[in-house]
């Protein structure tokens, strides 16, 4: 089957909302303080080129557009959030290095950041995620042991859409430039016509309509984006898929297929209702997954940097399982809180004693809504006890009344 390819260059993805992702982190990263020195430019790496980035294994997964604070306190983060201020601000953010499989990670670029960083025992930076890469080859960071940060080579993956194909298919290779009137009329042409629901296959609106349906059926206060590839995305981030399966998906360059996969794998575990505990030989249930709530304009998760510059992806629920009796620990806090105007506790799990998150309550002086909410970490939940990771070779059949093929 023919068909068109539209590659999107990875500066204008996050175009059509990079200005309202700036207008709402203000409130979010207030923690981070005031005076922060503002950085302007961007550095574009060239698609087909081998390029040399400073790389950091944070056990997360950076997406595109995604607003990424850091409290640089350790020995390595400083290291290379100094390596990159000092020349183009770039640095490369990988879940961590696979060593018999292929490693896809984000680029991120600081836009502020401490006024004084040399000689600081700690400082503050925001920064974005933009283009997403893959590692060719890992070498040991200058001046550093550290098993968190390497010197690569990477390449950047494009971001392709697979739009609808021609009917009208040129055989004689000399005649490929004519124009479609006068392809139709040369005898040495030929005409193929699909039916329409092979081109759904593949069709990126249809496959993401499909998607937004479902996701809107589980989470009903949470915004979708209208646009397919800032929606492959964005499903990474409601606690559906796993960090595993996060940094698989990073790596596919069709949108199309990206979409295919994350539609593969809602429909086999659409009986899932519940994110249970990742603890091994736990999974306690922790709450109904309808709970799911965008406490942030960013959404229902979001990255946040505690004062002791630990790096937490967290994602936001009304309540908890009836029966689950949470310990908590310590008294409510206003320290470094991630959402001001709300006191925070750590909680744990009932059944294995492991961090869970936090109980958010807020300020009794305050008209706050909700008054009571629980942020959880996302290394601390599951959606489903036995997860796989993608199979990049085929897409099996999914339960929504067609087959996938693979392309």
């Amino acid at each position: 089957m023919m068909m068109t390819t539209t590659i999107l260059a990875g500066k204008f993805i996050q175009m059509q909302f990079i200005k309202d992702v700036f207008k709402i982190e203000g409130m979010l990263l207030s923690y981070l303080g005031d005076g922060l020195h503002e950085a302007t430019g961007r550095t574009i790496y060239e698609e087909g080129v081998i390029h040399s980035l400073p790389i950091i294994f944070l056990k997360l997964n950076l997406m595109p557009g995604q607003i990424l604070p850091i409290i640089a306190r350790s020995s390595d983060v400083k290291l290379i959030l100094k390596y990159a201020i000092f020349r183009n601000r770039s640095f490369g953010v990988c879940y961590k290095l696979n060593e018999n499989k292929r490693t896809f990670g984000t680029i991120a670029e600081v836009y502020e950041h401490s006024v004084e960083i040399e000689t600081s025992q700690s400082f503050q930076i925001k920064a974005m995620g933009h283009q997403r890469f893959e590692i060719v080859q890992v070498n040991k960071f200058p001046e550093s042991h550290e098993q968190s940060l390497a010197l690569a080579k990477i390449k950047i993956i494009p971001d392709t859409t697979l739009t609808h194909p021609y009917n009208i298919l040129c055989l004689h290779p000399k005649k490929r430039n004519m124009s479609h009137g006068e392809m139709c009329r040369k005898r040495d042409m030929w005409q193929t016509q699909w039916p329409d629901w092979v081109y759904k296959q593949f069709d990126v609106y249809e496959l993401a309509s499909r998607l937004s349906k479902k996701v809107k059926m589980l989470y009903k206060d949470v915004k979708i984006s209208d646009d397919p590839t800032l929606l492959s995305f964005q499903v990474t981030r409601l606690g559906i898929f796993s960090q595993e399966q996060v940094s698989e998906l990073l790596g596919i360059q069709s949108t199309n297929l990206r979409l295919q996969y994350e539609l593969q794998y809602w429909n086999k575990t659409q009986s899932m209702q519940k994110f249970l505990c990742a603890q091994s030989g736990c999974s306690a249930p922790v709450c109904n997954m309808s709970n799911v709530f965008p406490m942030s304009p960013e959404g229902p998760q979001g990255t946040y940097c505690n004062s002791w510059g630990n790096i937490h992806d967290m994602i936001t629920v009304t309540e908890l399982d009836n029966d689950l009796d949470v310990i908590f620990v310590g008294s409510p806090s206003t320290e470094c809180c991630w959402f001001p105007g709300y006191k925070w506790t750590i909680i744990l799990c009932p059944n294995c004693q492991s961090h869970l998150g936090w109980c958010y309550s807020a300020d009794e002086n305050l008209t706050l809504t909700p008054k009571v909410f629980y942020g959880l970490s996302v290394r601390a939940i599951t959606s489903i006890k036995d997860y796989l990771v993608p199979d990049r070779e085929r897409l099996e059949e999914i339960n929504d009344g067609e087959m996938l093929v693979t392309f």
